[in-house]
């Protein structure tokens, strides 16, 4: 039996496609880097691999409750949580000085460690606006077609 996804107000939509190229192509650096750039280091590859596993498992939830869910806020705390992970790896790193196996400019003070939070933020941001923006647009469409009616 099919479920019904939740239809959601504006222009995010429950998509298989779409939501699970946005999971695994957010995450999938972790076990690449895992697997090819940390092969000697054990712990690192569990933290990497539990990074990988995390937001994962949250989407599949997610979108295993479509039915119930609205598709906005759910895209919105996939891409938070991948977000999250992604810094805790990194912290992970300079703390463990891993980060110069990775690319050094990840370590703290560099550009690169800012870079995932200013990148994910700034997805949010545009995803905000976006969904916002079509809200309005599609109640605004709405009350030309409603409109008032005059009866002769």
């Amino acid at each position: 039996m099919t479920k019904q996804s939740r239809v959601g107000p504006g222009r995010f939509q429950w998509n298989t496609g779409g939501w699970f190229g946005t999971q695994l192509g957010s995450t999938v650096w972790l076990i690449l880097a895992a697997a090819v750039q940390l092969p000697g280091y054990p712990e690192a590859r569990v933290v990497a691999l539990s990074c990988f596993l995390v937001p994962n498992i949250f989407g599949l939830i997610l979108f295993l409750n479509r039915n119930r869910v609205v598709p906005y806020p759910a895209i919105q705390w996939l891409i938070g949580v991948i977000g999250i992970v992604s810094v805790i790896f990194l912290v992970y790193l300079n703390r463990s000085g891993l980060v110069q196996e990775i690319d050094p400019r990840f370590s703290y003070g560099q550009w690169g460690f800012y870079l995932l939070p200013v990148l994910f933020g700034g997805l949010m941001t545009l995803f905000h606006v976006m969904e916002r923006n079509a809200v309005k647009k599609r109640k605004q469409s709405a009350e030309l077609n409603v409109g008032p009616h005059t009866h002769a």
